[in-house]
């Protein structure tokens, strides 16, 4: 005899349900397009995209912190070194007071050892070494030294302009009988 008439066992039935239930969420998963095109779950790239916001946000916020910080401790550098350098400036002002008031040349104890105005007069320059209380160590002039060399250089060059000059006068009255004659 065939089961036809049986009635159906009641745990074959709620486990066929079942089979059918989870087929029909397969296939609406497979076939809904929006899902099966994008492929990966929607919220969770939300969350992420809302968590990296957050963390770019604080990033931004951190940034913007270091940065008034940065410009607070600039500022302070600045007026730093604008203190020194004024300091600076001060003392290099009362230094160079006390070098004009307290350490002028004639009120130095070198300079008066041998008498009061020695310093000032200086010693001229010799031209030749004949003066009796020069010794050696004081030279003024040595051999092969030319004392009026100047005088001799300022004469050569006259010469050497006089010397010119006539060239060019010769080779004008050079040119000008040439003209005269050729023609």
């Amino acid at each position: 005899m065939f089961p036809y008439s049986l009635p159906p066992d009641p745990k074959e039935v709620a486990a066929i349900e079942a089979r059918r239930n989870r087929e029909k969420e397969r296939q609406k998963r497979f076939f809904d397009v929006r899902t099966r095109v994008m492929g990966v779950d929607v919220e969770a790239l939300n969350s992420q995209v809302e968590e990296r916001k957050l963390r770019e946000a604080k990033e931004r916020s951190k940034d913007e912190a270091h940065g008034t910080a940065q410009v607070h401790y600039d500022m302070v550098a600045q007026m730093l070194e604008k203190e020194d350098a004024e300091r600076t400036r001060r003392l290099a002002k009362k230094v160079q007071e006390f070098r004009e008031q307290k350490q002028q040349l004639k009120n130095k104890r070198e300079f008066n050892l041998w008498g009061p105005e020695q310093l000032w007069k200086g010693f001229q320059a010799l031209h030749a070494n004949s003066d009796a209380h020069y010794n050696p160590s004081s030279l003024q002039c040595f051999s092969g030294e030319d004392p009026a060399r100047a005088m001799t250089v300022r004469t050569q060059q006259e010469q050497l302009r006089n010397n010119l000059d006539k060239q060019v006068h010769e080779q004008q009255q050079a040119r000008a009988d040439e003209r005269r004659t050729g023609k």
